[in-house]
């Protein structure tokens, strides 16, 4: 840029915020006649055209060569969502993705020559009637050995699960609702479990003070459907 255009710029008449369509006392440019607009006028170009041809700030190449020396951050771990619930005295969360819904406990219309160990009944879900499970019977699950207290009330529900096809409804002791664990946060199942809840599990995970179960939909879903055959 030559000196003559730097003393233009700095001298730049903006007379668009003054006289021009953008002036608060009003248009009164007589340019506007015949430009109707400010975009119009030769002048506005022009000035356009000093303004793009300015030389760059003192530190503008400074502040651009330093944010490209920094190092890229390491791209965040993908995280998991899961509804997070208690049976008994176990912990459970279930991918989201598969959760329709969590309801109030409703009523369980037992079914004829039909076992309750897997299967507890129908209930009905917005006037539709959904087969209701029990989940603790799949993971082979013991009835609560104490008694929970915490600072809110405690309310048992129903979850409702679908994939594809298949809809599932089953009770559990509480809610706590969705969670979200980055994938480094999995840790590998204790020996100590049950066979058939270390199948449908497939890492834990630290919440609080408790370990929680990550459950493995795929089999989960698998499982259940083999169950009713």
């Amino acid at each position: 840029m030559t000196q003559d255009n730097r003393l233009a710029v700095q001298s730049l008449d903006d007379c668009w915020n003054h006289i021009g369509v953008w002036s608060k006392a009003g248009a009164s440019c007589p340019q506007l006649e015949s430009c109707v607009h400010c975009r119009n006028c030769d002048h506005y170009a022009s000035a356009g055209r000093l303004m793009l041809e300015r030389p760059a700030p003192d530190d503008y190449r400074r502040q651009w060569t330093d944010r490209f020396a920094r190092p890229k951050q390491a791209a965040e771990a993908a995280t998991d969502a899961g509804l997070l619930f208690r049976l008994g005295d176990e912990w459970f969360a279930l991918s989201s993705r598969y959760v329709s819904e969590v309801t109030k406990m409703l009523s369980i219309h037992s079914l004829p020559h039909c076992s309750e160990n897997l299967v507890k009944g129908l209930v009905n879900i917005r006037g539709e009637l959904k087969l209701c499970i029990s989940i603790g019977s799949a993971l082979q699950l013991d009835k609560a050995s104490s008694a929970h207290f915490t600072d809110h009330e405690i309310l048992e529900r129903m979850v409702l699960i679908e994939k594809d096809d298949q809809s599932f409804v089953f009770p559990v002791s509480e809610v706590e609702g969705i969670i979200h664990y980055p994938e480094h946060d999995l840790l590998a199942l204790p020996p100590t479990l049950a066979n058939a809840r270390s199948k449908l599990t497939t890492a834990v995970v630290k919440w609080r003070d408790n370990q929680v179960g990550i459950l493995d939909h795929e089999l989960l879903f698998y499982s259940l459907a083999k169950g009713l055959t």
